[in-house]
């Protein structure tokens, strides 16, 4: 592909859109205009990637860009558990190249009181083209701490509901321990600025890009029970082992289909049958 940059016009162009969009780095619809949106997408891209943000589509960006993601998709395996059949029925997608390709999700409890570990963090994946499904007991709600000592004005940042595809990367949390790290593309979060336990969001402070939010575990060892400083906004395990077997998946799928990224779909609560 050849070098592109703001100003240029054509099908490069909107190519280029389209796998900036696919990482989830939004330029809008794709029109094979490189604008400004298109330009602040490919820098933010390039920063995620350690590459020179200058916004400019050259030979090193390119490769990033088509690097194994969605558009390497194939028809997932069926019959799907149950969990993929309810993401499948919001409107989303199941990610599939083949075995150990993750599938992580949320299932978000209807509860708005904070400090619970009451949600559910899952993952489907096959074997010799099976599904499996884990679900593991964590949050995907802020903790009261962070609720009521917000490190924004605006409030604590709470993830919303959606699927977020190539999102993550293992890299380390907080810079302590290995983790499923928000790295390669952007989520939407609206803050609570009520600073009290109940988690109620202000719809009008959505907002899409890099805040951290991250799939980690809690306890270094056990069960946490209480989620307060646990989670400004990420997506916690409560049990160790939880979070470990979901970090063994995660490398599994590096190591047998050389994706690096990890796809994460929150959903409403839900109560499935058959695997749950």
């Amino acid at each position: 592909m050849k070098t592109i940059r703001r100003g240029d016009r054509g099908s490069t162009v909107k190519r280029c859109q389209e796998l900036l969009n696919a990482h989830g780095f939004d330029t809008g619809t794709p029109d094979g205009i490189f604008g400004r949106g298109t330009e602040a997408a490919a820098e933010k891209f390039q920063a995620a990637q350690s590459l020179d943000a200058d916004g400019i589509v050259g030979k090193a960006t390119w490769a990033a860009l088509e690097r194994k993601t969605i558009w390497d998709e194939k028809p997932a395996p069926t019959p799907l558990p149950p969990a993929l059949v309810h993401l499948q029925s919001l409107g989303h997608d199941v990610v599939w190249t083949g075995d150990y390709h993750l599938n992580l999700f949320g299932i978000r409890s209807p509860t708005e009181e904070a400090n619970a570990f009451d949600d559910i963090l899952g993952c489907a994946y096959t074997v010799n083209k099976l599904w499996k499904v884990h679900y593991w007991p964590g949050t995907t709600d802020p903790g009261t701490y962070h609720l009521k000592n917000p490190s924004r004005v605006e409030g604590t940042a709470v993830l919303m509901p959606g699927q977020y595809k190539n999102t993550w990367k293992i890299d380390l949390h907080g810079g302590k321990y290995t983790a499923l790290c928000q790295r390669a593309g952007a989520v939407t979060v609206a803050r609570d600025h009520t600073l009290d336990n109940i988690v109620d969001v202000d719809a009008s402070t959505k907002m899409t890009g890099f805040y951290g939010i991250n799939l980690h575990r809690s306890s270094a060892s056990g069960e946490s029970t209480r989620v307060d400083r646990w989670s400004a906004g990420c997506q916690v395990h409560a049990r160790t082992a939880g979070f470990e077997d979901m970090m063994t998946l995660a490398r599994l799928q590096v190591d047998k289909l050389g994706l690096d990224t990890f796809t994460y779909t929150l959903m409403d609560q839900w109560w499935g049958t058959g695997d749950k």
